[in-house]
């Protein structure tokens, strides 16, 4: 099958959607499809799929009402005859009419996140243009059959798969940062998302109790310099480091001693998975996908979201309690490496992908 996936967001962003799409793109074509990633021109998106061999097109969607773009996507579909368009929430209306006008056979919406049950005209526009609705958690596919998507088959739970990078060596935390607990953090610097705010204010109940944390925090994002400014104002920033963005994590995730995800919402946490995954002990809030992750807390210290004291009194329990915390981790990782596999999920979206192509030509 020839199949594209349509991607449209920030140059420098790089999250767990962006991840997916490549994890998607470079699995499908590893099984003989032809596939395609789509985005804006100049993108860390396009990048990493062409680092993985996987080919790319611009697309710059400035905007979800874009009909000059839908007609040149449409042309690119015909082109180059796709029979599969894979599109998330915003950029629907245009891969939708593009897929439509060129041609394709079918368009599948890949959600990550929780939808809203407030965008009417989004659930307008998946009714419309959407043949079938990828999600990661059945939290967020019970989300969808609330919300009248109720067809057998239409909405499927794909868990995300992991990559583990058995070469990498770990990371020397030990020479940079001698005598310290190396507490990591992944994610964007987005204060609305990711909850580094909440964190920071826990780092500062606890700072004299454990001054030998030191958070190290990868990613990048908008809120990056508030942040930085926001440690300094509460005294932590000698407890916290901001690498910024890093293409591969894994060794600073095989030698950090725990990890900590203070996310506000998600969808699947792809980066606590990670962390399971290297047998890293983890704190995490209970948003959307965490019960499923950790088994409903069984591998994982489970806190509220918005609340820094629970984040606090986490910090302190897994400093009062190293061996248990050690030992949950290690579960973990026998857990999240046997459920969530690359493999699978290749295999599942290739099936779900015939399976909503048949449904559509029965009709």
């Amino acid at each position: 099958m020839h199949i594209l996936f349509i991607h449209t967001i920030g140059k420098n962003k790089y999250g767990g959607g962006e991840r997916w799409v490549i994890k998607a793109a470079s699995g499908l074509a590893g099984r003989g499809h032809d596939v395609t990633v789509g985005g804006r021109g100049g993108s860390v998106l396009l990048a990493e799929a062409e680092k993985r061999g996987v080919k790319t097109h611009t697309f710059n969607i400035l905007s979800n009402l874009s009909i000059y773009q839908a007609f040149r996507i449409a042309r690119y579909i015909r082109k180059n005859k796709i029979d599969v368009v894979f599109t998330k929430g915003r950029d629907q209306l245009v891969s939708g009419l593009a897929a439509r006008w060129g041609g394709a056979s079918l368009v599948l919406k890949r959600s990550g996140l929780p939808p809203s049950g407030k965008s009417k005209k989004n659930m307008f526009l998946t009714r419309k243009f959407v043949d079938g609705i990828v999600t990661n958690t059945h939290s967020i596919e019970k989300i969808y059959h609330q919300m009248g998507f109720t067809e057998p088959g239409f909405v499927k739970v794909i868990y995300n798969g992991l990559e583990i990078n058995k070469a990498c060596e770990p990371y020397d935390f030990t020479s940079k940062f001698p005598g310290r607990t190396m507490v990591m953090c992944l994610g964007r610097l987005v204060a609305s998302h990711k909850g580094y705010f909440f964190l920071l204010d826990a780092i500062s109940e606890i700072k004299k109790q454990f001054p030998q944390l030191l958070f190290f925090i990868v990613g990048e994002g908008k809120d990056k310099q508030r942040l930085i400014d926001y440690a300094r104002e509460k005294g932590v920033d000698e407890m916290v480091h901001f690498e910024g963005y890093v293409h591969d994590p894994s060794p600073y995730l095989k030698a950090c001693d725990f990890f900590v995800h203070a996310s506000l919402y998600e969808g699947m946490p792809n980066a606590a998975m990670e962390a399971m995954a290297y047998g890293k002990p983890v704190i995490m809030t209970r948003v959307n996908g965490a019960e499923e992750l950790s088994n409903n807390g069984q591998f994982a210290y489970l806190i509220p979201p918005f609340d820094s004291s629970a984040i606090a009194e986490a910090l302190k329990f897994a400093m009062g309690n190293p061996e248990d915390f050690k030992i949950t981790g290690e579960k973990a990782k026998t857990f999240v490496r046997q459920k969530f596999g690359m493999e699978t999920m290749v295999t599942q979206l290739q099936a779900f992908i015939e399976q909503r192509m048949q449904v559509k030509k029965n009709k």
